[in-house]
């Protein structure tokens, strides 16, 4: 087994006030512990980048750190873009994967969107059962 899975969603002209909008981004992070079956370590962290002083780059970085790794997510406003890394040792069943990728779509409201899955540490080497799926 891979040490661990990696998704990695391109989510392309959001709904603007959806993406602007911190209640939802923090929402949005901190559900997708509850979607994918891991543990949170802490709550998110979300912070703002200046628009005044970082015009092209204004929007939400957040994270929230699990057990099992951690999802990012990053929008940049003036494009309506939005980039999210979930990365994590859970096993991302094609039943989970799924259900990630409807909420992601329905909480941001992108018209176009790209994804990679990507599998990590292929040849990683642990002690026995210490990840369970």
């Amino acid at each position: 087994m891979p040490f661990g899975y990696h998704l990695m969603l391109e989510l392309y002209n959001c709904n603007l006030e959806r993406i602007t909008s911190y209640d939802v981004c923090m929402s949005y992070l901190n559900t997708l512990p509850d979607i994918i079956g891991t543990h949170r370590q802490s709550p998110p962290f979300l912070v703002r980048t200046d628009g005044g002083r970082y015009p092209d780059k204004a929007g939400f970085s957040g994270w929230i750190p699990v057990v099992e790794s951690g999802f990012s997510l990053h929008t940049i406003e003036p494009a309506r873009f939005v980039s999210i890394d979930i990365y994590t040792c859970k096993e991302l069943t094609d039943e989970i994967l799924k259900k990630v990728k409807k909420y992601t779509l329905e909480t941001f409201q992108p018209s176009e969107f790209e994804e990679k899955f990507v599998l990590r540490g292929e040849k990683y080497i642990g002690p026995p059962g210490i990840f369970k799926k």
